[in-house]
């Protein structure tokens, strides 16, 4: 098992339970654990893979499009393609939680890019214009594996070439 820590910047650890063997039909599982009232990504899609959350440990709120629902332990959503969602841990205590990509795609090397990003110093914060750049450039790169609603897609996108434009490379 590897675990990627995203701390301190982002109070969250992803542990690879199972990677894909084909990344276009297998399932990548990870244990997401998120630290006290932190949030998720962005509000995203996944344009062709389904997501399982199992909440393990704590409670979550997840948003699907406008709706809220809370998950304690033992419950699990199913998220399917082009759904609108995000999630946050509503408690003082950590939140831990089984993630499932079906298929894998690319989702295993992202959230390792992301492990490195945070680990380089190219990602210090969000409230850091470098950071929210680098940040545009990787969902850019990954947009095959999910797309953000919120900020609409297109402002990482322009932010990302921005970033091109200007020299920084993931």
């Amino acid at each position: 098992m590897d675990t990627l820590d995203f701390e301190p910047i982002i109070k969250t650890k992803a542990t690879v339970l199972k990677s894909a063997a084909d990344k276009r039909k297998d399932t990548v599982i990870m244990l997401a654990e998120i630290g006290p009232f932190e949030a998720g990504p962005p509000l995203h899609i996944h344009l062709s893979q389904h997501e399982t959350y199992e909440v393990l440990e704590g409670e979550a709120e997840f948003i699907l499009g406008k709706q809220k629902i809370i998950l304690k332990r033992g419950e699990k959503i199913e998220i399917p393609p082009n759904t609108p969602h995000t999630f946050r841990n509503t408690k003082e205590e950590w939140l831990k939680m089984r993630d499932t990509h079906l298929p894998a795609l690319s989702f295993e090397e992202m959230m390792r890019d992301l492990h490195s990003m945070v680990h380089s110093g190219k990602v210090k914060g969000f409230k850091d214009m470098k950071s929210l750049i680098y940040l545009s450039m990787l969902w850019v790169k990954y947009q095959e594996v999910q797309r953000s609603v919120s900020p609409p897609f297109f402002v990482m996108k322009l932010m990302s070439g921005i970033g091109t434009m200007i020299g920084y490379k993931l």
